[in-house]
């Protein structure tokens, strides 16, 4: 017989080993059913949206709209990435690989680091220098993009992605280069040869299997001349300086950068008087009083003025350390034991200050740390609504070094500023000299020259501090320097090489700065993710990485705003070339919902998910990556009906666009209002982009925007102008339009929502829903649709430690879908109707085939438990009529009807009228009348089908007043006044 003891012991360890296991396999269901869709299938199905061939046989060019065209047509690329060794796939596998991305609805391949340098697969010949192509590659490579012309997939060029130069470059200093030499192709004038010496071989190769050079091949839809890679982000990132000072440049070219500095300071102003005349008007001196309370750690206690903010399992301690100060006798000491990789949840910090509205401050201290390691070093305000004012990154090592920022307040704050470190990893880290000035404003240095070519750049985060025509030269330095290169290379492709299509700079834009290059080019482009790993040590580690595995739907802000509220820009196509949900976050089946729907909404010309697949496998049925696709069905289920739904403009832009405006002057003096953190500056509150399109009409405009006269950006729910998506940050967003209803978030808290002519009833679980017609009718009269349910995708056998991680433990195959058991009513108009489980390829299941009767007049209940039917797509088809027994089915068709007003309006001397036709076949009439009932214009007099349209009025004949546009069909007639004034 055991002894208590023993007993407790064992209690102990069996009590452990349930946490544990519960703990490792948290995130695991239970119940899984395998849907893996077949990599080779090409067919089309009955009930899957179809994506036929359409040859490539014009180059893409931009309409009068500011949108892609080919042909004299309005083309959208509904697209992905192919990635490094996905590029260069074996050629018997590129028919299939060609055949399925058609299928699924794709019609643009971007592709993205086939210049790397860290794996088999890359176009350079790596070992030797990089400046030859290998040929065998190149063979691979242009046998893929002949399989995807074949198809009508076009292809997005991506030319300086990830190459790694070498010394045998003719490069000194190639070992010491930032990762990718970024921010240094921007400006080194060897390597700007270098990489026109890549896009002239890659892009003049006559392809043997299409007999076309790329820049005399239409399958080429546009070319990325560099990938993430901005020298105005470099600055704002502190990394425009030496190694040694934190930065990303080597003693070369820092001394490069600063002699085309003092050049253009020269050319300008000719003389150091005439200079330190602009520069030093309106300068002052500072106080010189630090603010902050011990900070030089050689008061007793540090407890007094100092604490250690802890969060989520954080655990560390504060000391007095007296073994090797920065300064004095004694420094600041902070041991962290356990860490979660979130900066804000272990905080060292001082709380109490003041700070007074347009004052400048100047933020100091002196760091180090037992090891390399990267921390933040911020202000923000105490109390609600913690303000986050202005912060820096900085990289500590084993030696001090001192660290500085500078901050034009943005409000009065009295007794509620916060000093603070925030740092993300488990180590030692020691601190000193820590100071807070009220600081004056600075012109010309002492000692600073224009004649001895030593006048400094500045660094972004010290801007605050210095004279604003300081800061409008420094600011004006980098921007020229990056549209010199953007015009450089864009003359180049285009009049040297014969490049017929659109060209794009880079899509690394986080402000203005980045924009008011960006917009010089063809088109406008930019990135986003949700959830994307972060690696607390090493970047990209393959084990220690972490997400935070929430949805977006239930986020508040999420991806939109960013994307959507300061990027595009008036009369250019807008493209987003990376997306995604990364893998293993449970919610990723949001992602193609979300994009599909917000894109369309602010009328987005191109969505590339990243990335379809990096590797050269491409058919075992697993997801072995964050973000590749191809094997993830939660994603790729969804694909054909969002597809379908951008590609064919099933989802309305916005009615009523917004236009915004910026002078030269502001965007110059970001610097003193942009905080530094990820997301820079904004004039407004980006999240009016979940109600209303904005775009930029210009950077240089004659007087500044009045940013208060836009619209308020609402609550929650938030609802687009058009009423089509509506998002409750409650956890769910829907999208209602006559011929694509959708739905994704928490189903389970949203029993009884009605999305039109859908009602989910209800839900036990997260999920996406798709509904299309497959007809050119409504869903209320489509004689077949589709129904997708996607939900939660993962890898048998994987192993969770916690919510946020794998490590790697990616588990094998087969992947398993979550089985969601739903319950939702249709409106339909017919007298009955069959549901009919698809397998893999989209065929039908006849045997699981179920007929349902009308609940009551055409109104179907339809229940549906995934865990019994083990797929994701649904055939619907209807049968009869059906009855319309009162006024509101009536109401029903009707509403598919419509005339919306006119954008802009008033107008001066073109507007847009768009109108919506429900049936087709219907005898159409849009005629525009002056107010005495004369007819001025006929817009359109013919029989169309169903669907939307969009029909351009110029009244430039025609003398101011008011004017009435009617639309009249078989059935509905509707009027609009519209204002010409000129």
């Amino acid at each position: 017989m055991k002894t208590d003891k023993t007993m407790k012991v064992l209690m102990k360890l069996f009590l452990f080993l349930l946490w544990f296991s519960l703990n490792l396999f948290a995130q695991n269901f239970s119940g899984g059913f395998n849907f893996n869709l077949p990599a080779q299938d090409t067919i089309a199905r009955k009930f899957l949206p179809q994506f036929p061939v359409q040859p490539i046989t014009d180059f893409i060019s931009i309409n009068n709209e500011g949108n892609f065209s080919t042909g004299g047509n309005r083309i959208r690329f509904w697209g992905a990435n192919i990635v490094a060794d996905g590029a260069f796939p074996d050629k018997n596998k590129s028919w299939f690989i060609a055949g399925r991305l058609r299928k699924m609805g794709f019609n643009l391949i971007r592709l993205h680091h086939i210049d790397n340098g860290w794996g088999s697969g890359s176009l350079l010949e790596y070992g030797k220098d990089t400046r030859h192509l290998n040929l065998t590659m190149l063979d691979k490579l242009e046998y893929l993009i002949s399989k995807l012309k074949e198809n009508g997939i076009f292809i997005n060029m991506n030319l300086n992605v990830s190459r790694a130069f070498s010394k045998l470059d003719g490069i000194p200093d190639a070992d010491s280069l930032v990762e990718f030499a970024k921010g240094v192709t921007l400006f080194d004038p060897y390597l700007i040869s270098l990489e026109k010496e890549y896009a002239q071989q890659l892009l003049t190769h006559v392809n043997p299997y299409t007999g076309l050079a790329l820049v005399d091949d239409p399958a080429m839809a546009m070319v990325e001349t560099v990938n993430e890679n901005s020298l105005y982000s470099f600055w704002r990132g502190g990394k425009l300086k030496l190694f040694a000072q934190g930065g990303g440049l080597t003693i070369r070219h820092n001394t490069m950068l600063d002699t085309m500095w003092n050049s253009f300071l020269k050319s300008k102003y000719q003389s150091t008087a005439a200079l330190a005349q602009a520069w030093n008007e309106g300068s002052n001196s500072s106080s010189g009083k630090n603010l902050v309370v011990n900070g030089d750690f050689e008061s007793a206690n540090i407890n007094t003025n100092w604490s250690l903010e802890l969060h989520n399992g954080a655990v560390g301690s504060i000391t007095k350390d007296i073994a090797s100060p920065f300064a004095g006798t004694s420094c600041g000491k902070v041991l962290i034991t356990n860490a979660t990789s979130t900066n804000w949840h272990i905080q060292f910090k001082q709380i109490g200050g003041t700070i007074k509205k347009d004052s400048i401050y100047t933020l100091e201290f002196a760091g180090r740390s037992d090891s390399n390691r990267t921390l933040h070093f911020a202000i923000t305000r105490d109390n609600d609504p913690y303000t986050y004012y202005k912060g820096i990154d900085v990289q500590l090592t084993t030696q001090w070094q001192s660290f500085s920022f500078s901050l034009v307040s943005p409000e009065d704050n009295f007794g509620f500023t916060r000093i603070t470190f925030q740092i993300p990893a488990k180590g030692t880290y020691w601190f000193d000299d820590v100071k807070m000035i009220q600081a004056g404003v600075e012109g010309l240095l002492s000692g600073e020259s224009l004649e001895n070519t030593s006048v400094k750049r500045i660094d972004f985060a010290d801007c605050g501090k210095f004279s604003n025509n300081r800061v409008k030269d420094i600011s004006a330095f980098y921007i020229k320097l990056q549209d010199d290169f953007f015009a450089e290379m864009k003359d180049y492709l285009k009049n040297s090489l014969g490049v017929k299509i659109p060209v794009v700079g880079t899509n690394w834009n986080f402000s203005p700065g980045d924009l008011i290059s960006q917009t010089k080019m063809d088109y406008v482009d930019n990135h986003s993710y949700w959830d994307h790993p972060s690696f607390p040590t090493v970047p990209w580690s393959s084990t220690d990485w972490l997400i935070n595995n929430t949805p977006m739907v239930t986020s508040g802000y999420g991806t939109i705003p960013d994307l959507f509220a300061t990027t595009p820009f008036a009369g250019k196509p807008y493209t987003i070339s990376e997306y995604n949900h990364a893998f293993p976050n449970r919610y990723q089946g949001e992602a193609p919902v979300f994009l599909s729907s917000y894109a369309s909404f602010h009328n987005t010309d191109g969505i590339m998910f990243f990335d379809y697949n990096s590797s050269y496998d491409w058919e075992s049925d697993k997801v072995n990556s964050y973000f590749s696709i191809h094997r993830n069905t939660a994603m790729m289920s969804l694909m054909p009906s969002a597809a379908f739904a951008f590609r064919s403009n099933l989802i309305s832009s916005s009615k009523h666009p917004l236009a915004i405006h910026y002078t030269n002057d502001e965007i110059l003096l970001l610097p003193k209002k942009d905080n530094g953190g990820w997301n820079s500056y904004s004039f407004f509150d980006k999240k009016l982009a979940l109600t209303r399109a904005i775009r930029t009409e210009t950077y240089n405009g004659s007087s500044s925007f009045n940013f208060s006269t836009l619209p308020q950006v609402g609550v929650n729910p938030y609802k687009t102008d058009t009423e089509e998506i509506i998002w409750n940050t409650n956890g769910l967003l829907t999208v209602f339009t006559p011929k694509y209803i959708a739905a994704t978030g928490l189903l389970n808290n949203f029993g009884d929502t009605e999305i039109g002519n859908l009602k989910i009833i209800s839900a036990n679980g997260f999920g996406s829903i798709t509904w299309l017609s497959l007809q050119n009718d409504s869903l209320l009269k489509a004689q077949t649709s589709l129904l997708t349910i996607s939900t939660m995708l993962q890898n048998s056998g994987m192993l969770w430690d916690g919510t946020k991680t794998l490590h790697n433990q990616w588990g094998n195959a087969p992947t398993e879908m979550r089985p969601i058991a739903i319950t939702i009513q249709l409106k339909i108009f017919a007298d009955s109707i069959s549901l009919i489980p698809l397998d893999v390829t989209g065929m039908e299941i006849t045997n699981q085939k179920k007929n349902y009767l009308p609940a009551s007049p055409n109104t179907f209940l339809i229940s549906i438990d995934q865990s019994k039917q083990k797929t994701v797509w649904f055939g619907i088809e209807k049968y009869g009529e059906g009855v319309i027994s009162s006024m509101n089915d009536e109401k029903e068709l009707e509403k598919y009807f419509s005339l919306d007003q006119n954008y802009p309006n008033p107008f001066n001397p073109v507007t847009t009228i768009e109108y919506n036709i429900g049936r087709d076949d219907v005898p159409v009439q849009l005629i525009i009348y002056d107010v005495l009932g004369n007819e001025v214009a006929k817009l359109v007099d013919e029989i169309k089908s169903a669907g939307k349209y969009r029909v351009l009025f110029d009244g430039s004949k025609l003398s101011s007043g008011l004017y009435f546009a009617k639309l009249t069909t078989g059935e509905f007639s509707d009027a609009k006044k519209i204002l010409l004034l000129k």
